[in-house]
């Protein structure tokens, strides 16, 4: 799913009202903080009013810290056999890794995180079972909450696949902007060597 937010869209899905004070560095004409106008309009009790009140330059920064620009790797920690265990041709025992996700602001700030772990059970080099764990998920930036969190795993039989599918929601009460859905993936060869990590959906 897409990570886009369209200012045209924020302004059109908001009423007229007056909710939200300029801050005293906006009113001097430096750049406001979308961070802190996402955090004002977001705790005000009309936060659409609360949007609709922002000055242009307010608007942008706001749009510039809850827009999805790109997703990242934030981490990644991987477990291999030792070198003694892997002088067979065919390795037999368990190999894991674990990964951690995150989507960046237009403006750089984090958004949201989400992350797990995938381990696969290995025996004479083919892969057994495939197991999903230690997955979780988070948000950083106000106006972001979280929207439900799957698994979902995959053995190719040379290799074992580990999906975690996290959702995130922009907005509160009643008045959500945008929904995405994020993906986590972790493939794991039967050599016990070889991995991919992305943040591709597709298991296949």
């Amino acid at each position: 799913m897409s990570f886009k937010i369209r200012a045209a869209v924020l302004a059109g899905a908001v009423v007229v009202g007056s909710a939200w004070t300029a801050t005293s560095a906006t009113a001097q004409g430096a750049s406001p903080s979308g961070v802190a106008v996402a955090h004002s309009v977001f705790a005000s009790k009309n936060p659409r009013a609360a949007y609709a009140a922002l000055t242009p330059a307010q608007r942008t920064a706001f749009v510039r810290a809850e827009t999805p620009a790109s997703r990242v790797l934030l981490a990644h920690t991987t477990t291999m056999p030792s070198a003694k265990a892997m002088i067979t041709a065919a390795f037999s025992g368990t190999f894991w890794d674990s990964a951690q996700w995150g989507a960046k602001a237009a403006a750089g700030n984090t958004l949201y995180t989400w992350w797990q772990a995938t381990k696969v059970w290995i025996s004479s080099g083919h892969v057994t079972q495939v197991q999903v764990y230690n997955y979780g998920y988070e948000t950083s930036t106000p106006g972001w909450r979280t929207n439900g969190i799957s698994t979902q795993k995959y053995n190719a039989g040379w290799e074992g696949r580990g999906l975690v599918i996290a959702k995130f929601v922009l907005g509160v009460a009643g008045w959500d902007i945008q929904h995405t859905t994020n993906c986590g993936q972790i493939r794991l060869n039967g050599d016990a060597v070889h991995y991919l990590i992305s943040s591709s959906c597709n298991l296949n």
